[in-house]
């Protein structure tokens, strides 16, 4: 499945108290699954476009690596919940992978601290039982 770093999407434009429909092109964002010798390290959202150099630059700063030739290879897999930057790393890289594997908890930033795979990144959302609120334009600018 491909991505697209950017999407049409229809909305509506509030300026003072008029409201006209509009159509803009926004950042797409998917899940992304950062796998180190078959473990999941990361998941986190970003937008599909230049995924190996932002999957370079995480092992890098996460101090997984510290040099590019200890990646044996990398490669990225696009699945229907988002996409895998997987690499093997040199096997001397192996202490500091497992020094670097972290449970994070806490419903902070995108919602994904803790979660370790696509499957779980891209569950269903909760459907509203009860009628949203109305707001006027006014309102809102208030």
């Amino acid at each position: 499945m491909g991505f697209s770093p950017t999407q049409s999407r229809p909305g509506l434009s509030v300026q003072g108290e008029g409201v006209r429909r509009i159509t803009r092109a926004l950042p797409d964002e998917v899940p992304v699954a950062f796998v180190f010798d078959g473990t999941t390290q990361a998941v986190m959202m970003a937008t599909p476009h230049d995924i190996g150099d932002f999957a370079h630059g995480f092992a890098v700063t996460e101090g997984i690596i510290t040099a590019p030739e200890q990646i044996e290879e990398f490669e990225t897999a696009a699945h229907d919940e988002g996409l895998e930057a997987r690499f093997w790393l040199r096997e001397d890289r192996q202490d500091a992978l497992a020094a670097r594997r972290r449970f994070m908890a806490g419903p902070v930033g995108c919602g994904l601290c803790g979660i370790d795979s696509l499957e779980q990144a891209a569950r269903p959302v909760p459907s509203v039982t009860r009628a949203a609120p109305v707001f006027a334009a006014r309102e809102i600018a208030r």
